[in-house]
């Protein structure tokens, strides 16, 4: 035999319990098979009811030998072993509960397993509760089925087949005799005999577990009554289990101390009345009925039981007997009254027999003392309707026996009053039946906690006519009833006087039936009768003037009571007592009669009371006129009066003794009389009085002209005289105690909540005394408990004390005289902490704000105070302590919760509670489990909101789920404070160590306690199994969110983040559950469901992120494919390849944008197909919102009611708008009840309407402001997840084509809800950023696409060597981008969809919301750079075939890239004027983000426009003017810019954004024609900015540029600069070179800045900084296109012309000056080398940078030379030299480096110079080719190489932890990168090489043939420079006097440079030299290797063959001059 891992004397029965409760109380249809199946597994459980397996020695043995010998366990597959102390407890289990072994065993492992729900017990006690848990679940379970079966009293219109279920299994347990064994169990059951043998065997822990096992014990014990009670409540017991009932009842003797049965005998006395119970025969169906009762369908039922209640043998309780033979005998009137029950005829006619048995038995004082004198009837209804029932049935069918007692009554009251007479006592055996019968109605009436109302029966209205009595009579029953009423009051003998006035009372426990018995005695009072008002108040009133008589002669109050008796008796004492809680009952109940007795000028009720409460009269009868008035008092219009009366009575002395003499009082009554009595009726009822005048506002000038108004009087009294000395007083009740402590507090508290702090409050008032002086007005009673609450005062440390005495009381789980008292007076202590906890930071800024020099502590620094009973800073642990008794007390654990909430929200405080909660490790751990046990509440939630004002009468179920909502609260602000804090400590963290290094574990896992955490998931995971959505949604929906929202934060802080997630992770899989029900529907759920959602999204995100960064691949992956997969991963269906299938289903609805092909957009399955989870989350988000009807007010103004909702607005804790509605009726009714004159009065009525009306249009209001907040939350989490699957997730997890189906989804659905009319632009708002995010990101995709091979064909082709040609000699190859079908082409209807959707909502929020299209200018930004072909082009990875001219030339059709931008500009143009002009004024005016990205916009449209279109309206209407002109009101912010001042960085980029777009405009001839017309080179002209180049440090390589967003200064003005200058370049570029307006404008651009551009051109500091190589590079790339034509010499010159030409020159001389030193050099390559070593750990590649800016340089300098001297002449003869004829340089190893430094301005360089650029050029074209080559073949070869080679380009941060994949890609990326830079490179030493070759050819051509030496003759040399003068003019200077031509001759022209050259003349010797060295520099191998150059790199360029003619012109004069 096997041990099962549950035990089976608990785990089964709770299971039971479960089923059955949700089969039947939640009536889950699911549940019913499995009833069924649990039903008869335990059949056999219910026929051996509470019977336990028996002992087995077997067993025994067994368990006894397990600590060697193991168990098998069901469900393991090896054995357990147990310890020697395990079984020795399981032994002893085994004996005391007469267990079997096993089952105990079992018992004790589940005790180990629930140790954590009940800390601080042994393993042994929780078996011991456990035990006898499962004892009550089976017995709970039995009680449920029998209750849910129909039947004749109740019904739970269940459905038809579970009842047919119940009610079979039921039948079959009754046959089986279920009743005896009921009987039987009670009969053995003794709670004080179990609790001694426990106590005995050490089985009962603590007081809390003791109080558990009693309360079990006892709640088994009533639930078993309560199940034979239900039974014969629906169906009579049988004759046999009737008398089995009867007979146990015999020998029941268990009355209490009290005089009351037991609970358990008053079920079964229940029971056994309504097996007598035949009142079904007056139903219209009792003939249906009658059949299934045993007193018709038995024939021996009513005999023998007759036999049985006739016998004389005695019973335990006679009384019991006494009440059986009374409800047998009515049951024998009532069936010999009904035919059908006919029969038994003999037995009928006992009837009053058994009456008369009952009266000699007492049964009216029985049941009076002992039945419903019992507490917790009445509020059991059906008890009180049979016992209600009993009464009148008596009464209606028995007037006889009714009258004979009242008879009887009568004779009693004769003898008695005869015997009072003579002055002895009456006998005790006197009958007094009917007396007991008037109290016994009064009894049972006077509390209806149910409001059943059954009083009523008693009452009938009197027909006001004759008709109405005709049309209306009221049943015989209740015509009986109330005769009975009235007849019994008649000639009523004073011995019944009480009695009947009693029952008076308690029939009036209704307001109807107040209403009735007002009317009783009013007319009454026509028959002068002695129970009539008139009679009542007269009596009062002679009793009032007799006193005051008295009071006259005798001025001391203290013996006046003695002469009392003079006026009145006793018994007339008693009866004024009496009629006036009367009075008192039928004030209360019914306000009519309280006004109609308030406004009776005859009674004067009010003045007579307080003339009575004035007089010496005995505390009872004062207590009772002090009560009588508080009732009096409810109606608030009469509040005023009675404070007035109060006032003028002085009943408590209010005034100064000193002016008023002072004879009594209230004061005098509790110290003199009360105290001595030890009994405080008096001054209780003063408190009840106070409390109810509270209600109504005190008069602002109440005692004003005896006093200082105000309330302080009373206020003192009850806090210094009553509260502060109430525990040092005696009492002989101490219930009283408490009671007197209860009232007072509960004025406080109601005084404290009411108090609206005010400005006035704060500063003195002066008043008029009433007596000419002046005198301070007492401060509001609020106030004054403010500052008393928060300063250390004797009522603050009174509140803590009684705190403090509770909980130690509370601890013992006792109860004590009094126990309710207390427990109120407790809470009130809590709530008054709470009030002011709520009202101190208003009330301490007022402090702050009015200068007051009141002080105060904040009540958490008072709570953390010391002390003095325990020595500790305990107060605010004993307040946490209540949260322990949330079952219990659940008022007081959320009143603790919410101190403990404000109390937490100082982070100071934080670590101080946790220090406070953690010092004791049994507190801890019991606060813990009391925190634990609250969350764990099973509570569904009300639909009804709670209301904080009335929390008495709120359900328990709603105070205990406002405590978990409040307790979640506490959590979730204690997040937001610094660890460690409150929430750490609750959720199970490690507080003494760092939060983050907390390992989370399931409960009781290494020692692990249950924690709020684990709460939380409970309630989260339970339902989610099921497959449905999770139960708490539908439960507790508010809770839920809370606990959503306290999860996400968990996993967004810093500290928790990760021990959270990772425990969601591995310990619930939570996250990926509870995602499975996404989206929820909100149709299945009564509240909003979409903050719930939010939050779990908010978490997912979280999760996502943190997986991803971890790089938890697997986790990352599981959650991605659950939101993004649009088929069934759990279905078996193969896949189908895209477009594979004629089944193919559209997926996306024709309610798209546009129709899209499946085929793109889906995964198929076959057969099973469903939409994305991320598509399906957006579909529940709405962005409309219906918003309330604009309302109409009658008597209200429109605008005044709209301040004043204004003036309510408030925010709450997350920031949602809402309005105080409460503060909004306060204002309303004070404005209402401060309108005046008697039109507003009738007109009350109807302004309360409009009243009611406008806070129900607030209310509705504040739905919108939730709605609207929640729509945003709803987005935004769903935001979240989106971006971060897009930007945060491995890429490879989403990538290719399904990203972008994902992408083009999601945009599509979006722009399809933004089109929607009803989309509320406030909603839709935060979309934009979101098509942001998803366009850059398919921006990205298609970009990677391009940059990814598509297969291994191309990637072959595109790497052929370039040196060996001949493998691609045969092959056509089409290389242009686009030559096949990208994805470009399969989504371009989709592309257009998204643009068209894009730029419709940029024309919808065309109305103000510009922060909305800045982000979509930027969506569309990146929609139309998707057309753009990419940067980073593949030709450099081509050979040079690929890419010939033939090639282009033969390839006609239209790339891709080219298609798409006319799809885009077609589809831009069709929306027309309306969007260009939207966007023009967006770029030109408006924020400077939006600015900036519509000029970005406009410049990518202008680009695409081929047309023009675009840039004809934009010029045409003046936007291109504005733009230029507005250059220069940019300037001065710029030159603030530029001088340190961030503020206005903006301008910075907005300037560069418009030089961008002016850039593109400029590209084209048109526009820049335009640009030049619209004057833009004199604005940049004009641009002061320019002028204020910093300084910077050139020993550094690289500067700070790497900061784009703030860069430094010299990087702010390089930034402008070079914008300008490529803005330069374009105009340029677009009218070429020959357009000399354009060189003219940009070259006065450049001398308008002349000192800034001769610093860069001049600066020869050393250095290779790559800034200032940039900036000389940009520089000279726009010189030398500007500054290269021929001067018009026939121009007419003015001397600022003369001034420019003269900057011209300067400028041209500088340039030239350039070329040597910017040679490619030896010590240039060693600088270089040292750069790469310097940056080797840089991931930037600096040394390619500076290599770049320096070429680029080299090659502007030399095109520029090559420019001047081309343009110079026609031909050889007439050209510019600009070199000399020395070729010295060339045959230096280093070039003309030693010359660069000494060579001036006024010198020419060398023609040696140009020849080592060649050479170096040529050398360094071979290495970079031979190094391309090498990088090539590794791309090709990828694949193959190791992972050295591959580290080799994987130089980055965490490449050790690099996949090879990753590697392979980040290698390819870093190979790709170094090729192009190789390609650059080569195409700039080609350039160099050309352009050095024709300045060489032209040089030596011109040497070696036209040049004439100076020395050979001065005619011809003269000659020659007349001739060359003649054909051109460059050098002509106008306004600069020549050098004489005789004595200085130039070189060439003679005006190569300068007019004034002062270089030594080229003579003779130097043209021979030249020829020699000529021949030896230029030898053929260097021209060779030129030519080779040429051949491999060049000849796909148009200029082929160029370099081939020069080298040939240049070997020819070799061969033929230089040899000459």
């Amino acid at each position: 035999m096997a041990v099962n891992a549950a035990a089976r004397v608990w785990s089964p029965f709770k299971d039971l319990q479960n089923v059955v409760e949700a089969a039947i109380n939640k009536r889950q249809t699911d549940a019913i098979h499995d009833l069924e199946v649990m039903l008869k597994k335990h059949k056999n459980d219910f026929l051996s009811l509470l019977k336990n397996v028996p002992k087995n020695p077997a067993n025994r043995e067994a368990v006894k030998k397990s600590n060697t010998v193991g168990l098998m366990i069901h469900g393991e597959q090896r054995t357990q072993t147990f310890p020697e102390p395990f079984i020795e407890e399981a032994i002893i289990i085994s004996d005391l509960f007469d267990l079997n072994e096993f089952a105990a065993l079992e018992l004790l492992i589940s005790g180990e397993e629930k140790r954590p729900d009940f800390p601080g017990l042994t393993r042994g006690l929780v078996a011991v509760l456990l035990y006898y848990d499962g004892r009550r679940s089976i017995i709970s379970a039995l009680r449920t089925l029998i209750v849910s079966l129909e039947g004749r009293t109740w019904t739970f219109n269940l459905p038809p087949d579970l009842a047919h279920l119940i009610e079979n299994y039921v039948q079959k347990l009754v046959e089986e005799n279920l009743t005896q064994k009921i009987l039987d169990v009670l009969k053995t059951m003794d709670v004080v005999k179990e609790l001694d043998k426990l106590q005995n065997n050490r089985a009962l822990g603590p007081p809390k577990h003791r109080k558990q096992i009693k309360d079990m014990y006892e709640e088994i014990q009533i639930t078993c009554a309560e199940c034979l009670y239900s039974l014969a409540c629906q169906r009579p017991l049988s004759k046999e289990d009737t008398l089995q009932l009867i007979n146990y009842l015999k020998t029941d003797n268990t009355l209490q101390a009290d005089g009351s049965i037991h609970p358990v005998t008053q079920w079964l006395l229940m029971a056994l009345l309504y097996c007598f119970d035949v009142s079904v025969l007056e139903r219209e169906d009792a003939e249906e009925i009658t059949t299934t009762m045993p007193v018709f369908s038995d024939a021996n039922y009513i005999s023998e039981v007759h036999k049985v209640l006739k016998d004389e043998t005695a019973w335990s309780t006679p009384g019991i007997k006494a009440v059986a033979q009374f409800a047998w005998g009515i049951m024998l009137r009532q069936l010999s009254q009904y035919p059908m029950a006919a029969g038994a005829g003999e037995y009928y006619e006992e009837d009053e027999l058994f009456i008369d048995l009952a009266f000699e038995g007492q049964v009216f004082h029985f049941l009076l003392k002992s039945v419903v004198s019992v507490k917790k009837l009445h509020k059991e209804a059906f008890h009180v309707r049979r016992l209600h029932s009993l009464l009148t049935d008596f009464i209606y069918h028995m007037p006889l026996k009714v009258k004979e007692t009242r008879n009887r009554g009568d004779e009693t009251a004769r003898i008695m009053m005869a015997h009072i007479q003579e002055g002895q006592e009456p006998p005790a055996q006197l009958r007094r039946d009917f007396e007991h019968l008037l109290y016994l109605i009064c009894k049972l009436y006077e509390k209806d906690p149910l409001n059943l109302e059954l009083s009523l029966d008693y009452w009938c209205p009197e027909p006001a006519t004759q008709q109405e009595s005709f049309h209306h009579r009221p049943p015989q029953r209740q015509v009986a009833l109330y005769k009975f009423v009235r007849m019994s009051g008649d000639l009523l003998p004073s011995s019944l006087y009480v009695p009947y006035i009693k029952m008076l009372t308690g029939l009036s426990s209704s307001s109807q039936s107040a209403q009735h018995c007002y009317n009783l005695l009013k007319m009454n009072g026509s028959t002068s009768s002695t129970v009539s008002w008139d009679h009542i108040f007269s009596s009062l009133n002679q009793y009032y003037n007799s006193l005051r008589r008295e009071t006259a002669q005798t001025a001391d109050q203290s013996t006046s009571y003695r002469l009392h008796s003079r006026v009145i008796t006793p018994q007339e004492l008693d009866g004024l007592i009496t009629v006036l809680q009367l009075v008192r009952t039928v004030s209360d109940q019914n306000e009519t009669c309280r006004i109609a007795m308030f406004e009776n000028q005859q009674w004067s009720v009010v003045m007579l009371i307080f003339g009575l409460v004035s007089c010496s009269v005995p505390p009872q009868m004062k207590s009772e006129l002090l009560k009588t008035l508080a009732s009096l008092s409810k109606t608030q219009e009469y509040g005023a009066t009675i404070w007035q009366t109060l006032e003028a009575s002085q009943i408590l002395v209010t005034v100064n003794p000193s002016k008023v003499k002072v004879t009594g009082g209230l004061q005098i009554e509790l110290d003199e009389v009360e105290s001595r009595n030890e009994e405080y009726p008096i001054t209780r009822a003063f408190l009840d009085f106070l409390s109810v005048l509270t209600d109504t506002p005190v008069p602002a000038a109440l005692g004003a002209g005896t006093r200082p108004p105000g309330f302080d009087p009373y206020l003192k009294y009850i806090r210094d005289n009553v509260f502060l000395k109430f525990g040092t007083r005696a009492y002989q009740n101490p219930a009283e105690k408490w009671e007197i402590a209860e009232l007072c507090l509960g004025i406080l508290c109601k005084i404290l909540k009411e108090y609206e702090i005010q400005y006035d409050d704060f500063t003195d008032q002066i008043v008029d005394s009433g007596t000419g002086h002046t005198v301070l007005a007492n401060k509001p009673p609020g106030f004054t408990l403010m500052i008393q609450l928060l300063i250390d005062s004797q009522l603050f440390q009174m509140v803590l004390r009684i705190l403090d005495d509770s909980m130690k009381h509370f601890e013992t789980y006792t109860t004590i005289p009094g126990q309710c008292h207390l427990e109120k007076a407790s809470l009130l202590c809590l709530q008054l902490l709470e009030i002011v906890l709520r009202k101190e930071e208003q009330f301490v800024d007022m402090i702050r704000d009015s200068g007051s020099p009141i002080l105060v502590t904040p009540m958490d620094k008072l709570l953390l105070g010391f002390n003095q009973k325990t020595g500790k800073a305990d107060y605010i642990v004993t307040v946490a302590k209540y949260m322990i008794f949330n079952i219990e007390m659940p008022h007081h654990a959320l009143s603790a919760a919410r101190i403990l909430y404000m109390v937490s929200r100082s982070s100071t405080i934080q670590s101080e509670l946790i220090t406070l909660f953690t010092e004791n490790k049994d507190t801890s751990e019991q606060l813990l489990h009391g925190f634990v046990d609250c969350l764990d509440v099973e509570d569904v939630e009300d639909d009804d909101n709670d209301d904080d004002d009335n929390e008495d009468t709120i359900s328990t179920n709603q105070i205990q789920n406002a405590t978990r909502q409040c307790l979640l609260k506490l959590m979730i602000k204690s997040l937001e404070q610094p660890a460690p804090n409150m929430a750490h400590y609750l959720l199970g963290f490690e507080v003494r160590k760092p939060i983050s290094k907390t390992n989370l574990q399931d409960e009781g896992v290494l020692g692990s306690p249950k924690t709020c955490l684990h709460s939380i998931l409970t309630l989260l995971s339970r339902g989610v199994a099921t497959g449905t959505e999770p139960q708490c949604l539908t439960d507790t929906p508010k809770l839920a969110e809370l606990a959503y929202r306290l999860i996400y934060m968990l996993a967004a802080n810093k500290d928790t983040s990760l021990p959270t997630l990772r425990y969601l992770r591995t310990s619930h899989d939570f996250l990926y559950r509870q995602l499975q029900h996404l989206p929820y529907e909100q149709k299945n759920f009564r509240h909003c469901v979409m903050n719930h959602q939010s939050w779990l999204l908010k978490t997912v995100a979280v999760e996502l992120r943190v997986t991803s960064m971890n790089r938890q691949r697997s986790h990352t992956q599981r959650l991605m494919k659950l939101i993004l997969d649009d088929y069934d991963e759990d279905q078996t269906y193969v896949l189908q390849g895209v477009g594979q299938g004629a089944e193919e289903s559209e997926y996306l609805s024709t309610t798209r944008l546009g129709d899209l092909s499946s085929s793109h957009y889906t995964s198929n399955v076959k057969g099973r197909q469903y939409r994305r989870r991320i598509m399906s989350l957006l579909d529940t988000i709405q962005f409309s919102q219906e918003y309330p009807d604009e309302v109409h007010f009658e008597f209200f103004d429109r605008q005044s009611i709209q301040h004043v909702v204004g003036s309510v607005e408030r925010k709450d804790e997350e920031g949602v708008t809402y309005y105080d509605v409460k503060m909004l009726h306060r204002i309303l009714v004070n404005e209402l009840n401060n309108l005046q004159g008697t039109t507003m009065a009738g007109q009350r009525q109807r302004i309360l309407e409009e009243i009611d009306y406008i806070l129900r249009m607030v209310i509705e209001r504040n739905k919108v402001c939730q709605g609207l907040y929640t729509k945003h939350q709803g987005f935004d989490s769903w935001r979240q997840v989106v971006e971060i699957i897009l930007t945060a997730c491995p890429t490879d997890l989403l990538q290719g084509e399904k990203r972008q189906t994902v992408l083009f989804e999601l945009l599509q659905d979006l722009l399809v809800k933004l089109a929607d009319d009803s989309a509320l632009p406030e909603l839709t708002a935060p979309v934009a950023g979101v098509i942001l995010t998803l366009l850059a990101n398919l921006r990205l995709c298609f970009l990677t696409e391009d940059q990814e091979p598509s297969d291994k064909d191309q990637r072959d082709s595109r790497y052929i060597s370039l040196l060996d040609r001949s493998k691609a000699a045969g092959t056509a190859v089409s290389w242009g981008p686009g030559s096949k079908s990208g994805s470009r082409t399969l989504f371009a209807t989709s592309l257009q969809i998204v643009l068209r959707g894009v730029i419709e909502h940029i024309l919808r929020s065309s109305g103000g919301q510009q922060r909305v299209r800045a982000k979509l200018y930027g969506a569309l930004l990146y929609h139309l750079q998707i057309a753009n072909k990419p940067k980073l082009s593949n030709i450099h990875l081509q050979d040079e075939a690929s890419s010939s001219i033939e090639a282009r030339l033969l390839s006609s059709t239209e790339t891709e890239y080219e298609q798409l931008q006319k799809e885009n500009i077609s589809t831009i143009l069709t929306y027309g004027d309306t969007f260009i002009d939207l966007l023009c004024r967006d770029a030109c005016d408006g924020l400077d983000v939006g600015r900036m990205l519509a000029l970005s916009v406009l410049d990518c449209i202008l680009q695409l426009d081929q047309f023009n279109q675009w840039f004809l309206y934009i010029s045409s209407k003046g936007y291109l003017q504005h733009l230029v002109d507005s250059l220069s009101n940019d300037d001065e912010k710029l030159m603030s810019v530029l001088s340190g001042n961030l503020d206005d960085l903006k301008v910075f980029f907005l300037y560069e954004s418009k030089l961008s777009l002016l850039t593109r405009i400029a590209e084209t001839v048109a526009g820049a024609t335009a640009l030049l017309s619209c004057g833009v080179m004199q604005q940049l002209a004009g641009c002061s900015f320019f002028d204020m180049r910093p300084d910077y440090d050139r020993s550094q390589v690289i500067g700070s540029m790497n900061d784009t967003f703030l860069p430094d200064p010299v990087s702010r003005y390089q930034h402008l600069l070079f914008t300008s200058l490529k803005f330069c370049l374009a105009l340029l570029t677009s009218l070429g070179i020959e357009n000399r307006e354009c060189g003219n404008q940009v070259m006065q651009f450049i001398v308008g800045h002349n000192e800034i551009f001769h610093a860069i051109l001049l600066d020869r500091r050393p250095g290779l900084n790559l800034q200032a190589l940039q900036e000389l590079a940009l520089t000279t790339a726009v010189i030398s296109r500007a500054n290269c034509l021929d001067e018009d010499q026939y121009t007419e010159i003015d001397s600022a012309e003369i001034e420019f030409r003269r900057s011209k020159t300067t400028i041209q001389h500088h340039m030239i000056s350039l070329l040597p030193r910017y040679c490619l050099s030896e010590r240039f390559y060693k600088s270089l080398k040292n750069i790469e070593v310097q940056f080797e750990n840089e991931r930037n590649d600096v040394k390619s940078e500076v290599l770049q800016a320096y070429l680029e340089v080299a090659t502007n300098v030399t095109s520029y030379c090559r420019t001047l001297v081309s343009n110079s002449g026609p031909n050889v003869q007439y050209c510019r030299i600009l070199f000399g004829p020395n070729l010295e340089e060339a045959m230096s190893r280093d070039g003309g480096d030693v010359s660069v430094g000494t060579l001036s301005p006024a010198q020419i360089p060398n023609l040696g110079i140009v020849v080592y650029q060649l050479k170096q050029c040529t050398n360094q074209f071979m290495l970079v080719y031979e190094n391309r080559k090498q990088h090539l073949s590794k791309l090709e070869g990828l694949s193959d190489l190791s992972v050295e080679d591959l580290k080799q380009f994987t130089t980055i941060d965490g490449g050790e932890k690099m996949s090879s994949h990753q590697r392979q890609l980040v290698a390819k990326k870093r190979l790709s990168q170094l090729i192009s830079y190789n390609y650059r490179e080569l195409r700039a030493y080609s350039y160099i090489i050309e352009n050095c070759l024709f300045l060489l050819w032209r040089h030596l051509e011109y040497y070696f043939k036209y040049c004439v030496p100076a020395d050979k003759g001065e005619n011809q040399y003269q000659t020659q420079s007349r001739r060359q003068l003649q054909i051109r003019r460059l050098q002509d200077i106008v306004g600069v006097s020549p050098v004489a031509t005789d004595s200085r001759p130039e070189i060439g022209t003679g005006t190569s440079v300068a007019s004034n050259d002062s270089r030594p003349l080229v003579r003779q010797q130097d043209l021979d030299t030249l020829k020699q060295m000529s021949i030896t520099v230029l030898s053929d191998s260097l021209l060779k290797k030129v030519q080779e150059i040429n051949q491999t790199f060049s000849s796909n360029k148009s200029q082929f063959g160029f370099v081939e003619a020069v080298v040939r012109r240049i070997k020819r004069s070799l061969r033929l001059d230089a040899t000459s």
